[in-house]
Parts: C-alpha cells; structure tokens; sequence
C-alpha cells in the first residue's frame, strides 16, 4: 500500500520540525558560484560497509552492483561484529563459526570492483600483535595495498565486546590503540590507522578515573574523546584520522520530515570534532583526518523507512552536505543486511515496502531506492571533483554543486516535498553553459515502477536544454534530479 502523505501531513509535520512546505508551483531560486570552490572531493567520500554475515558478497553480481554505484572504499568486517572477528581464522567471536566471506573472499570484492578498503581491526576480543599481523598479511603477504585501518568500533559503547579490565573506557582504549598503532606500522608503515571518537566533550564518560583538561578553556573533562586524544598525545601516538558514526533517529520514533532536515547539520559535528583537535592536540591535530565510516537513518530496528525512496534522499542530502565540510571519508551502513519485518511500519511514514532492511541490495538481489541514491551520485562527483558553492532559497530543496574535472557543472537537486513540484530557477555566476545539458532523475514513479516489477525503476535520463546563465526546471516530489551542464 503507498503511504504518500497528504499536503496537510506534510505542513503540520514541517511545521514540528521548524520548516514550513513550498506550495505547488511556488518559486524557488538556486543560486551557483562556480569560481567559490569550497572542497576538492576525496576519492573515499563515496563508501559502503559490508559484512561477514553476506554469503552473496563475492558473486559476479554483488561485484557488478559495487561498479554500477561508483563506490570507492569498502568497509570490513562489518560494525560490532568487528570486536569478535579474529581474521586468520575467519571466525566470528560472538558464535565461534568460521564466516563466509572471510578476508580473502574480501579482498577479492575489493580488487574485483577496483576500491580501497577501510578494516576494522578488533579491539574487544584482540590484541595489538592480531592486528599488526593482518595488516603483515594483506600488505605485505597477499599484496592487497589496503591502506585505511580502524581500531575497534563504537568502543565507547556497551553494546560492543570488550574483554578488557576496564572495558568501554577511554583511557584503556588510548593507551591500547597506541600499542595497535605502533605495531601495526611496524608491518606496514605506508598504512593510516585511526581511533573511534564522538562529538561532545562529555559523552560517554565511562571512567572518571582519568580526566583531561582542555588546554583552551581550562575545563575538565571525563568524555571519551577528550580523554582519548589527551591520553595518546601523551604517549606521542597519533592517529592518523578519527572516526565517527551518525544515525539519525531511534527506533519507533522515526520522521520523514525532520529526517529530511538532518543532514544539513553535519557540519556542526564537523566543526565540534575539529574544536576537539585542535584544542587537545594542538597544531598536530591539523595533520589528522575526521572521517565517517556508519552513516544512516536509524540507529537500530530498522523500520520501512530504511526502504523507502526517504532514505535515498536522506542519503544523496547527507553526501552533497559532507562534500562541503572537513569529512574526508563516508562510508554508508550497507550494502546487504537482511529484511526486517518486526519493527516500524508507520503508516505516517512514506514508503511501499512492508518492512526494514539496512542494505542497498536485499537477498534476492532487488535494489532499493538507496542503491539508485549512489547512482545518481556517481552523475553528480568523483574523487579530484571540486564543490563548489550552491545556495537554495528554501530547506525543502537540497541543492549541491560540482566542477567536474572534464570541465562540466554538474547540479544535485533534492526535492523533499512529498506532494509538490516545485520550479527551481537556477543563477550561474563563473559558468556560462552551452546546450546539451543532460538531465538524471530518480523519485516516486521510479520507485512505484520497482513495486509494479515494471522496467523504468531506476535512474532515468533525458536532454536538458539550458543556455545561458539563468534556466529554470521542474523538480518532481520527493526526487533526485542531476543536471549536468557543459560550457563549450
């Protein structure tokens, strides 16, 4: 059954989350500076996790789909699991069986579809010498040239494994991960390791047996980033990047409307764990990278939102507002999961599907919406494309702009109108297109098309005609739209 929202659901549910619906028609200005280059796009900022758990993750297709979505970083072994995995036996810790893929089947995948991979060493159930010997393995045995490790995942939180005394403190983390760290680039020195953090100086402050004063401000602090960061500066080991995890909502209490507004928050996160850095590290904190390595709309249970053409364009908002801050790696929570009927099936939320799934591919080898999401990317950046800077009058349009390095410009447009199409008019300032402009779109009849098993369920193209500095176009309800213009 198709959930649509009426327009009246749609205003009193912008107007609870602090935005107010564009009407039918109404005028919405796009405004383009080509020659304000904000960001050089990093060739990880288009990443998928995958796990121990996907018997089909080294099939022909699986590969083949990796390709279709232009995906340039693959995570493994897959979230919590990561914290249990001992990888030269392949077995998963939490029910002692050897997993199908192990790492080779990986390592594989990630060659067959030409990415980097981002592993995830286990700190919960492992040790340094572990870590340092998969890194001996892969790099030095196999000559995989994996470049990106991570130690542990989500170490703050209880629900991960942790066998140490202390566990789930961050103290006992630091001084571990510099041991992982020094250890594993004795293996391979060309390697980059980084440590798990979250924003707010307070959370998780799961040990107060070791403080850390911020060295600006004079304040004492207990939470897990402070106390990690000045504990390794103290060690003189730094990582080389630091990774953080976003979700959304919890479970039961998901909103398409104030989902569709998140994403225009990260650069908040952003600045808060570059503040962290800078003040707890010092001038050494510029040379460490923030990077996301789980990304999606809820944090468990996922419900038919997960599957629902809103989570594509939570996800394509989420990108195209990453590409503007000092995230350098994304990398989305993934590609096959598994179906999940028990949780929430609202009818308040959009979305056809009786069920939840995390992955962009379900087991019987459909694509959600969220696997069009990354096609429709792959028309808008690739690594060494430059953001430059796009500015919508109105938060119910998304609006994003790159400088492709062949010369074109190329526009991401999300319409996060439920009902309502609304007429962009675009301004161009430092690019002047010329006619031949292509048009990419993906939005309700693509996704009613999958539910009808008819052809025309992906991403679709057509000539554009836009000439000239100034243009108009029609931007479909709750849609992905990419225009891709050229100046000679």
């Amino acid at each position: 059954m198709n959930t649509k929202l009426s327009y009246l659901v749609a205003v009193s549910l912008a107007a609870a989350t602090g935005h107010a619906a564009v009407a039918q028609g109404a005028p919405v200005t796009l405004k383009v500076n080509a020659g304000k280059v904000l960001q050089t796009v990093s060739p990880t900022m288009f990443g998928i996790n995958t796990a121990v758990w996907d018997k089909n993750l080294d099939e022909p297709y699986t590969i083949n789909r990796i390709r279709q979505m232009g995906i340039g970083i693959l995570r493994f072994p897959g979230g919590s699991t990561s914290d249990g995995y001992h990888w030269e036996a392949g077995i998963n810790g939490k029910n002692g069986r050897p997993s199908h893929p192990n790492f080779d089947d990986f390592a594989q995948v990630a060659k067959g579809a030409d990415t980097q991979a981002m592993i995830t060493v286990n700190y919960g159930s492992g040790t340094a010498s572990e870590a340092a010997a998969w890194v001996k393995y892969s790099n030095i045995t196999r000559h995989y040239g994996f470049k990106y490790w991570e130690i542990g995942n989500e170490c703050y939180g209880g629900w991960e494994e942790d066998k140490h005394k202390i566990p789930h403190d961050p103290y006992t983390y630091a001084s571990e991960a510099a041991k992982y760290i020094t250890e594993m680039k004795a293996a391979d020195p060309t390697i980059k390791v980084g440590v798990v953090v979250e924003t707010g100086e307070d959370a998780y402050a799961n040990n107060k047996d070791h403080a850390a004063i911020n060295p600006v401000t004079g304040v004492t602090h207990y939470g897990w980033t402070p106390v990690v960061l000045s504990t390794m500066k103290a060690l003189h080991v730094l990582p080389d990047f630091l990774i953080y995890h976003r979700y959304e909502q919890a479970p039961h209490h998901e909103s398409d409307a104030a989902l569709l507004q998140d994403a225009k928050t990260w650069n908040k996160d952003a600045a808060n764990l570059e503040m962290m850095k800078r003040d707890y590290l010092g001038s050494a904190g510029k040379k460490i990278q923030i990077v996301c390595t789980e990304n999606n709309s809820v944090y468990s249970n996922p419900g038919k939102q997960t599957t629902s053409l809103v989570n594509a364009l939570y996800l394509a908002d989420s990108v195209g507002n990453l590409l503007k801050s000092p995230f350098r790696t994304w990398i989305w929570w993934d590609l096959r999961n598994g179906v999940d009927t028990s949780n929430n099936l609202s009818s308040s939320l959009y979305g056809w599907r009786p069920y939840g799934d995390y992955g962009v591919l379900q087991l019987n080898r459909d694509e959600y919406p969220t696997f069009y999401a990354f096609r429709m990317l792959k028309h808008f950046a690739r690594g060494g494309d430059r953001i430059v800077d796009a500015v919508s009058s109105t938060d119910m349009v998304g609006a994003f702009a790159c400088l492709r390095k062949n010369g074109d410009l190329a526009l991401l447009l999300i319409n996060k109108s439920p009902n309502n199409i609304l007429r962009d008019h675009v301004e161009l300032r430092a690019f002047k297109p010329v006619g031949g402009a292509t048009e990419y779109f993906y939005g309700i009849p693509q996704d009613d098309a999958a539910k009808n098993g008819k052809p025309e369920h992906g991403v679709q193209r057509k000539a554009f005609n836009a000439s000239g500095a100034e243009f108009s176009i029609s931007l479909q309800p709750y849609s992905l739209t990419t225009v891709v213009l050229h100046e000679r």
